[in-house]
Order: structure tokens, then sequence, then C-alpha cells
């Protein structure tokens, strides 16, 4: 019993002793904390102090030179043929000859036979024709011979009086006449469909499609393959209405075209398009292919169009816009928003009109709110360099 009374006794005499150390801790922490505070306060005249003026702000500037500038343009383009032209003979026939460049990809100078149809019947048709004319040249012959002699008995008769048209044959023999016109007509035509027996490439073609063989029958109302000519290709391109007019895109007008092959050569436009696109609404342009350059329809170009040139212009950095129609400028040691005239665009430059820079134009970023405060210029960039 006593022993229990003993270790309560001691219990309570440690919890006494944590308290106090509590105590004593919060004490230190609070006198700290309070003597902090007075020594910040005795000490606070001495310290920095928020200044009332504007703080500068610091800017990188460029003192543009002015220059001249010709805008260019960069347009996409296909090769095309001006148009794919079907293989259809003229007349009705069998096939007895080809030509071995008749074949997708085949190439057949200006003169030669693609094919040759059977010209039997069409040679017959002359012959037959050519004798139609006899027939009637021999008519016309005995018709006028008879006219003469009834004009001669008539005048025995009435030598004061001219012969009646019936008398002289006159209509017998304008039928007669009309009659061997016709079949003169029908020599011509016999040999023009002799002569369409062989079709004949009028200028060097280079073949798309065939589907013409030995003994096919082959006719006017069928399509038996296509073809393209050689010096007819040319170039499609196309752009806004904005960009042919500031270029003065027009017939006859120069350019470059720049090949996949890494090639380049000089082309002039042939015409401009008179409607826009439905799809695209661009304005299509159509450009010359020169003579002595072999390209195959499809093939992907790049055309480079040049415009006037300007004179008394500024070439800034695309840094220096603050919007899209102005810049800052230092004037007098202070920002200031400036609106400019803008000529032309590149992928790193605007070209604007030249205009007062003052100090220099910014080209470092800089917010709205910061106009009219005192600049610092940090750098000054050359124009050259930009």
């Amino acid at each position: 019993m006593n022993r229990a009374l003993k270790a309560i006794h001691v219990s309570k005499n440690n919890d006494t002793v944590s308290g106090y150390i509590q105590i004593l801790f919060v004490l230190l922490v609070v006198g700290g904390t309070i003597g902090i505070t007075v020594l910040l306060k005795l000490t606070a005249d001495e310290g920095p102090q928020l200044s009332a003026a504007p703080e500068q702000v610091v800017v990188d500037v460029i003192r543009p030179v002015e220059t001249r500038h010709t805008s260019t343009r960069t347009l996409s383009g296909l090769v095309e043929t001006r148009a794919n032209v079907p293989i259809s003979p003229e007349v009705t026939g069998r096939v007895v000859s080809l030509h071995p460049q008749l074949v997708p990809g085949g190439r057949i100078e200006a003169g030669e036979t693609l094919f040759s149809l059977d010209p039997t019947d069409y040679e017959i048709a002359l012959e037959r024709s050519k004798a139609d004319v006899a027939a009637a040249s021999a008519d016309l012959d005995q018709a006028r011979a008879d006219a003469d002699n009834f004009i001669k008995d008539w005048k025995r008769v009435y030598p004061d009086k001219p012969a009646p048209a019936l008398v002289a044959k006159e209509p017998q023999i304008k039928a007669i006449e009309a009659r061997l016109a016709a079949a003169k007509a029908n020599v011509r035509q016999a040999e023009t469909n002799l002569d369409r027996t062989s079709i004949v490439a009028n200028n060097a073609i280079r073949i798309i499609e065939s589907a013409v063989e030995l003994g096919q029958l082959v006719g006017p109302n069928g399509q038996f393959g296509t073809f393209y000519v050689e010096d007819a290709l040319r170039i499609r391109a196309s752009a806004e209405t904005s960009i042919v007019q500031d270029l003065q895109l027009t017939a006859g007008k120069s350019v470059r075209v720049h090949a996949e092959s890494g090639t380049e050569y000089p082309a002039h436009v042939t015409s401009v398009g008179s409607a826009l696109d439905e799809r695209t609404r661009l304005q299509p342009i159509m450009i010359s292919v020169p003579e002595a350059i072999s390209y195959t329809p499809g093939t992907f170009v790049t055309v480079t169009v040049s415009g006037t040139e300007t004179p008394g212009v500024f070439r800034l950095p695309a840094s220096a816009m603050a919007t899209r129609s102005s810049v800052w400028r230092v004037s007098n040691d202070k920002l200031e928003p400036f609106t400019v005239e803008i000529v032309d665009t590149t992928d790193a430059h605007v070209i604007v009109q030249a205009f007062d820079e003052k100090q220099g134009v910014v080209v470092s970023q800089v917010p709205t709110s910061f106009v009219e405060r005192p600049v610092n210029i940090r750098a000054v960039i050359d124009g050259d360099a930009s």
C-alpha cells in the first residue's frame, strides 16, 4: 500500500514539471515574435522604399534602313494537257495494220500512221464516183452538141430572134451540169473517205490508252483510246484574286518554274481564268511549258511570280509587330504605338512603308499597359542585319 502511494506521488510531480516546460516554451515564442516586430519597425526607415515614379521598360530596338522591295509569291502548279484527244476513226472499217508504239506511253511522230483500215470498200466507192463523173461529162457534151444544132436550125428559120431556152436545151444542160457537180463532189468525198482509212498523227503525240487490235471492226461511233499532243502541255496554277491583282498577273507575264527534279526555267502566263474555281474560290492561271522541257502530265511544280518593285519601304522582322497593323517605337525615351502601312509579308518579315522610326522600332515583347512608360534601350539592331 505504501509503495502504490509513493508511485502516485512521483507521477504527479513529473506532470507538473512537464507543464512548466510547455508554458516556458510558449512564452519564449511569443517574446521572440514581439522582439522581431519591434526590430523591423525600428529599422524600417533605413530600408529600401517603393518608388513613386514609373519603372523603366527595358527593350531592344531596330533602326530600319529604307530600301526597295519586289513582292514575290510561290504558287503550286500541276502539269496538264490542253486536251486528251480520243482515238476514233472517221470511217468504219476493219483494222489491218498497227503502229508498234500504239500502246500506253508510246510516242508517235507527226505524219506517222497510228493504224490502217481495210480500204477495199472505199476504193470501190471512189471508182464508182469517178465513173459517175465520166457519165455526167459525156451527157453534158451530148446535150451541148444537141443544143448547138437546135440553135442553128432556129436561126435559119428566125434569123432575127434569139433561140428560146427550151430550144437551146438550157434546162437539160443545167440539170446535167448539176449532176456532174454532184458526181465530182462524190469523188472528193470518196477520196476523203479513202484517206481516212489511215489514221495519221498530225503532231508528235503520246498515247494515254489504246484499245485497237488487228482485225477489229472500228467506226466513228466508238472511242478506242486517247492521246495528247506533246507540244500542248501547260501548267495550271491558282491564286487568290487579290494576289492576281497585286502581282499584275496577265497574259505574257514572265514567271519562273521549279520542277521536282530541281531544274528551273523561265516561262510565261498564257491566260488567267475569267471565273473562280467553285470549290477553292481561287482564280486559275495557265502557264506555258517550253518546248525543250519534257513533262509527264500530273507532275507537280512550283511557280515563282514577282510583282512590281516598291521603293521607300522598311523590312521589319515579324517580332516588331505589336498588332496586325502597328508597332512600338521609342520617342523621347518613351514607348509610342504607331500604325504602319503594310506592303507585303514574307515568312519572317513584314514590309511596310517607310516612316519616322524616332529612336527605333521595338522588337522585344512589350505589354500594352506599358505605353508612355520611360524606356531603357538595351540593344540597337542594325536594320541591315534584320
